[in-house]
């Protein structure tokens, strides 16, 4: 039996998002990462750093939201999720890795001083140099999907499960991404997976109208 530590809004949600696309049973157990549970003593034996997501298959115990996603792929996934070609798995690692090193820092900045902090603890200069961040990686982003509707391969894979959970914190943080066009609708496909809202994370669309 698979179990899932972590709560809808944190990095456990790219795995959750995961899980459903793959149709797999688990026990979801909610750990929130900003309350006093994440130091249990019992959770502490699975992931001594006290975060989230943890994941327990049988005897392996993974911590590591995209290293949880990329196990699931290929144990589970294996021509849905994954691909063949050892050029489009590097492609997976790649882009998933630009998300994660590139934009998640800024993404989650932007949800945490716009939404998630008290307004007397948020910081402007904070969310200033997110969006900066965010500028070049979103337009090779956005040059990379001109004419394409996933990352990898011409099809869905876990990169695009990765790479769009990173960039819902940016929705989620109120950032434009009307300049991005292509990305602008490639988050919106892919937000829109059945998949995507059992997990819990908003369209596109229902992230932007939100914040109008």
């Amino acid at each position: 039996m698979i179990t899932l530590y972590g709560i809808e809004w944190s990095r456990a949600k790219y795995v959750l998002f995961t899980l459903a696309e793959l149709g797999l049973d688990f026990q979801h157990v909610r750990i929130n990462p900003f309350e006093k549970e994440k130091n249990a003593p019992g959770y502490l034996k699975l992931n001594p750093l006290a975060q989230v997501p943890t994941l327990v298959d049988g005897d392996l115990v993974l911590t590591e939201a995209m290293a949880i996603n990329f196990y699931l792929s290929r144990k589970y996934g294996a021509g849905k999720l994954w691909t063949d070609r050892l050029e489009d798995e590097a492609q997976i690692y790649k882009w998933s890795l630009f998300a994660v090193t590139q934009m998640e820092t800024a993404c989650v900045d932007l949800i945490l001083h716009r939404k998630v902090f008290d307004a007397k603890v948020r910081n402007p200069d904070i969310i200033q140099a997110a969006e900066k961040k965010l500028v070049k990686p979103l337009e090779v982003l956005n040059n990379h999907l001109a004419g394409k509707d996933f990352l990898v391969a011409c099809k869905f894979t876990v990169a695009d499960i990765n790479m769009a959970g990173v960039l819902s914190y940016a929705l989620g943080g109120e950032f434009d991404f009307s300049p991005y066009r292509h990305v602008v609708r490639y988050l919106d496909a892919i937000l829109s997976r059945p998949a995507c809202r059992k997990a819990g994370i908003a369209p596109y669309s229902e992230s932007k109208s939100a914040h109008h």
